[in-house]
């Protein structure tokens, strides 16, 4: 214990925080520095859920006027496990939740919020769907969420700096007081996590992309959640459940951040050189980037009643014989990018592209964990209507493809990626694994 103790104390702090919650509660009965060190690294993070026990353990930390001191960050789960989804039963607000979330304030250290909601999203036009799944926490459930919960980050003594919403659903609020809250809680932020997720039609999921509200909220995306961080933003991760970027169309083109030093992206697709230099113009600060399930669109095509809802302006895009719709292609490739990044991002000293997982949920805070590789879907097309999905990848264009349908196979250039990607990570002093494909 001696040697233990002559450590600095930034080391020992530094040590304790990579210990998992149930190790902490013993060393807490030893000597009174080490008590203190395992106690802060113990209650650092604290939880609220629906159920009663999360309840009364937050309770009792802010009823100790020592405990409640400590806390820097706080989940606040709003899903409630004990429903079950079969009966079609709605979620309430928690009872006890309108009492105890505004004392979540006396933690007068709080400088990090979390808020989650259920993976499951259904809008109110579609709710009545036989066909669509139904989920307990309704559009109304979620917006009212987002006003007390907003509410709660609005009337902190300090503002926060670093917040995530895990689940966001694809429907921004509406009512303008909420609206103006959220405005005021993200202005100033360092650090903003989302990951969205949007409704499906398990009969037709090829029509998801189809509906109005996620077109609309992509849309809005920039405007409502990112433009009033981007003065102050260092950290910027966005994670959607359905490939975003094409269709529906995400346009980050018109927003800078003077501040970014890490960007992730998941499920996001690129199909023009615009959004390479977005990226591009960001290397002044720029040190990390994240692709977790990302891809170059090398092929795309539109049908023509859907086409004003695509990031492509229609007069670039064509026919092709035997086809009515309109199509258009990119040709940029992995190992283009990958230089670019090379000589064009000076600071950058991490560089992840791969796959986290993804099931059961969309990942959240995994960004560390993706595994590294040059897997199949790194190359996509978009072919509107074909189902289950538009998005296709590796084999499955090139076995559909012919003359008939216009439609092309993914681009074969796996020597050439691979070879780019260990330059610009050998570069950057990341180690180089032996192969960084799957086929």
């Amino acid at each position: 214990m001696s040697h233990l103790l002559n450590l600095p104390s930034e080391l020992l702090a530094r040590t304790f925080s990579y210990v998992n919650r149930s190790s902490l509660k013993s060393p807490r009965h030893s000597c009174r520095f080490i008590s203190q060190l395992a106690t802060d690294q113990l209650y650092r993070t604290v939880y609220l859920k629906p159920d009663e026990t999360s309840q009364n353990r937050l309770q009792e930390i802010l009823n100790n006027p020592s405990l409640c001191q400590i806390p820097r960050k706080i989940y606040i789960d709003t899903v409630d496990e004990s429903l079950n989804y079969d009966d079609g039963e709605e979620q309430k607000w928690p009872q006890g939740w309108d009492n105890l979330v505004p004392q979540v304030k006396e933690l007068s250290r709080l400088n990090a919020a979390v808020l989650c909601f259920d993976k499951g999203f259904t809008s109110d036009k579609t709710i009545s769907d036989f066909y669509n799944t139904y989920f307990p926490q309704t559009p109304q459930f979620r917006f009212q969420a987002m006003n007390k919960l907003f509410s709660l980050l609005e009337s902190l003594r300090h503002p926060i700096q670093d917040l995530g919403i895990r689940n966001l659903q694809a429907d921004n609020p509406k009512d303008p007081q909420t609206l103006a809250k959220m405005g005021k809680v993200l202005s100033g932020l360092l650090s903003l996590r989302l990951s969205i997720t949007s409704e499906t039609n398990e009969a037709a999921p090829e029509h998801d992309l189809e509906l109005p509200e996620i077109h609309k909220f992509f849309k809005e995306l920039p405007s409502t959640w990112l433009r009033p961080a981007a003065p102050s933003l260092q950290h910027l991760s966005l994670c959607t459940r359905e490939y975003s970027g094409f269709y529906p169309h995400l346009d980050l083109s018109n927003l800078f951040f003077p501040r970014l030093k890490t960007l992730s992206l998941g499920n996001f697709c690129f199909f023009h050189d615009s959004q390479i230099d977005w990226i591009l113009k960001h290397g002044d600060t720029l040190e990390e980037i994240y692709f977790d399930d990302c891809a170059v669109l090398y092929d795309f095509r539109m049908k023509e009643e859907n086409v004003d809802a695509c990031a492509i302006p229609r007069h670039t895009l064509v026919r092709r014989e035997g086809d009515d719709s309109l199509y258009g292609s990119f040709e940029k490739r992995w190992h283009d990018i990958f230089d670019l990044f090379a000589e064009k991002l000076p600071k950058l000293r991490n560089f992840r592209i791969g796959c986290s997982k993804w099931y059961p949920d969309i990942p959240f805070e995994q960004e560390r964990g993706i595994k590294v590789g040059l897997y199949y879907n790194r190359y996509m097309c978009c072919y509107d209507g074909y189902g289950p999905s538009p998005y296709m990848e590796g084999e499955d264009p090139k076995n559909i493809a012919n003359l008939e349908n216009g439609w092309r196979p993914s681009p074969e250039c796996d020597d050439e990626d691979r070879a780019a990607l260990r330059n610009l990570l050998a570069k950057l002093g990341q180690s180089v694994q032996e192969s960084y494909s799957n086929r």
